[in-house]
């Protein structure tokens, strides 16, 4: 069995797929039949949660679910464990031969998005079997999964536009905003900043400002705001009935 080693982003919207190999190697006697019939079954890892597959790290609290499949697609009739309609089968021939194999791969699945937990390594133990055609167990061996997250943030919802309507010498302030979302590993503290956070448009001066500046990732989207305003009793430029400007700015998010 080859031990699995694999990145994961939990934003990511699609599978995560690493793909391991094994080998089922017989030894006959020259008296014994020149061909044999086997099973291989693989467990639910020594961290699941029933039928689940599951990498810890510190403990259950912090976790990534995945599955083991035989074959594609990944259905659950598909996955690969330790149930006769669920175990890989296969007969060796030996020929003139003492000793033979016979390898396969299979796959790990780790489905997205998922919810963020702390970057770091996770891992699982998976168990597996080899058994006769009958099914009776002949040997055990293990296979290590690992899986390694990094700190990531995503902007799950750009800003969109702060449409400000102003009238000239107005005696309020007018105001707007536009919300943004941001997910970030569990744990992970960010800050967020604008490029500029005043200009001037047609003759007026307006100010931007977010509703907060630094945040810890909670492994789920939070919203925050960017606030717009200009302040009242300006006169502007505007030479016509209506006049309209547009600015364009950045928001940065760092972690």
């Amino acid at each position: 069995m080859t031990s699995i080693t694999k990145g994961y982003d939990p934003n990511a919207a699609g599978d995560t797929v690493a793909t391991g190999s094994y080998t089922v190697s017989c030894t006959r006697l020259a008296s014994d039949p020149n061909t044999f019939s086997w099973q291989l079954g693989a467990d639910n890892g020594l961290h699941n949660a029933g039928a689940q597959n599951r990498v810890t790290m510190g403990g259950n609290a912090n976790r990534y679910n995945y599955e083991l499949y035989r074959l594609t697609p990944y259905i659950n009739g598909n996955r690969w464990q330790d149930a006769a309609a669920t175990r890989f089968a296969g007969t060796i021939n030996f020929g003139a031969a003492l000793i033979a194999s016979q390898s396969g791969s299979f796959d790990l699945r780790l489905p997205g998005p998922q919810t963020v937990d702390p970057a770091g390594t996770y891992t699982d133990t998976v168990t597996v079997t080899v058994r006769n055609s009958s099914g009776t167990m002949l040997s055990q061996t293990t296979f290590n999964v690992s899986i390694i997250t990094i700190a990531s943030c995503t902007l799950t919802s750009p800003p969109g536009n702060i449409n400000l309507s102003y009238t000239s010498f107005q005696v309020a302030a007018a105001a707007a905003n536009a919300n943004f979302g941001v997910n970030c590993t569990t744990g992970i503290p960010y800050t967020m900043a604008l490029d500029a956070t005043s200009g001037t448009l047609v003759g007026l001066n307006y100010t931007l400002a977010l509703s907060q500046s630094s945040s810890n990732g909670t492994g789920v989207a939070q919203t925050f705001s960017i606030n717009g305003s200009i302040a009242a009793g300006q006169a502007g430029t505007c030479a016509t009935g209506s006049c309209s400007g547009s600015d364009t700015r950045t928001l940065t998010i760092t972690y």
